[in-house]
């Protein structure tokens, strides 16, 4: 109770308060990769399970973006089409690899809105600070439905 009587002593709880949700958020924004990265049990490690996210309908208007694609509190990706292949296609972890801020589509990149870096189409980094391309996950489509491996 004597630690609250002053403001002095609320001013050191609040810091320290802040201070320890500070500390414990990159925990939590770090916990969606380990979510998105496991596999079911019993699976196959070479054989990835596969989830639907979509349907080739929705990438109509250009890339479409998956929140949660594996769940709750897992990875967002953004599907586009291979630039190389026209009935190919690619799942994009939204996640930029410099400090893990969802990119947005612009245009004819991906932004990050936290750093500014960028990236093509195809993932690939174009402007940093980020020293890596976005983290590419396996496709298959089956009658239009679009399916992505729980694994990149």
């Amino acid at each position: 109770m004597a630690m609250y009587n002053n403001r002095r002593g609320f001013l050191r709880w609040l810091a320290l308060g802040l201070g320890s949700l500070v500390g414990w958020l990159p925990g939590f924004t770090r916990r969606r990769f380990a979510l998105a990265q496991g596999t079911a049990s019993g699976s196959k490690a070479s054989e990835p399970e596969f989830v639907k996210v979509a349907t080739l309908a929705d990438l109509k208007d250009g890339p479409f973006k998956v929140e949660n694609a594996f769940g709750k509190n897992t990875a967002t990706l953004w599907l586009v089409g291979d630039p190389q292949k026209e009935d190919s296609l690619l799942a994009l972890d939204a996640a930029c690899p410099h400090a893990g801020c969802d990119v947005n589509w612009r245009g004819e990149n991906f932004v990050c809105p936290c750093h500014g870096s960028a990236f093509a189409a195809d993932g690939s980094r174009t402007r940093g600070p980020a020293k890596a391309d976005l983290a590419i996950y396996k496709v298959k489509v089956e009658k239009g439905e679009i399916f992505v491996a729980k694994a990149s």
